[in-house]
């Protein structure tokens, strides 16, 4: 089993622990709070997490229709999950921070964080066995003394084939519409192996991009281009006329 595969295991576990949790505490709050206690708690957290997702939303330029989904469910997901602290506020009192930690703690943000620091280390040099590399091919090693470039025979990991190959069948409007969602879904990967994934998507993306319209892919990077930005309407006017 992969590091992906385990990271992605245990955020499932993870997600799954906290909305056990998050149902109990909405059980405890309609059990032990007020009828208008907890209505007033939820419109007034729902409230405010939906606008923090819409002005998340906002910030990273990101389309209506994924604004439409994103800010509905941040504004019900927030007033529950706050709902339910007042439930455990109601019910064991000031021992909800030490829950609260706990599952801050175990988050797989958290870990990640923690892994990554650990990971940062310098390890300790233990002896290792010569390895024997092997000889490169007489075809690669005339590549080289020929001039060419030698990384072009080199497969490149199957994530990356299967896109490259889907990018054509893309029009310029949806191409333009990935490279601005590969943003926010490179912000919520966690893990090195699925950064670099993510980001080498976003390459192949460029890469597309500055082969169908090179010159106003030139224009829009001498525009200094943010990385959530929308790069349409450099592209999608070279299509209408």
């Amino acid at each position: 089993m992969s590091m992906v595969d385990v990271e992605l295991r245990y955020l499932r576990i993870w997600r799954a622990a906290v909305g056990l949790l998050a149902i109990l505490g909405v059980v405890t709050a309609l059990v032990f709070v007020s009828p208008a206690s907890n209505l007033a708690v939820f419109l007034v957290a729902a409230f405010t997490a939906g606008a923090i997702c819409l002005s998340a939303g906002l910030g990273r330029d990101l389309p209506n229709s994924d604004l439409l989904s994103m800010v509905p469910r941040g504004a019900v997901l927030g007033g529950l999950c706050v709902l339910a602290i007042c439930g455990y506020a109601a019910a064991i009192g000031a021992r909800t921070v030490t829950l609260l930690l706990l599952v801050v703690g175990v988050s797989p943000p958290v870990v990640g964080w923690l892994r990554a620091g650990r990971a940062d280390r310098p390890a300790r040099t233990l002896p290792r066995r010569p390895i024997r590399l092997p000889k490169a091919s007489n075809r690669r090693l005339n590549a080289v003394q020929a001039g060419d470039d030698p990384e072009a025979d080199w497969p490149m990991p199957k994530y990356l084939v299967a896109v490259v190959r889907s990018l054509s069948e893309l029009s310029d409007e949806e191409l333009c519409l990935a490279w601005r969602r590969s943003f926010s879904q490179l912000e919520r990967v966690t893990g090195p192996d699925r950064r670099q994934a993510m980001a080498d998507v976003r390459r192949a993306y460029l890469d597309e991009l500055e082969r169908r319209h090179p010159d106003s892919f030139a224009v829009w990077l001498a525009s200094n281009p943010r990385a959530a930005g929308n790069p349409a309407r450099f592209f999608i006017h070279r299509a209408d006329h």
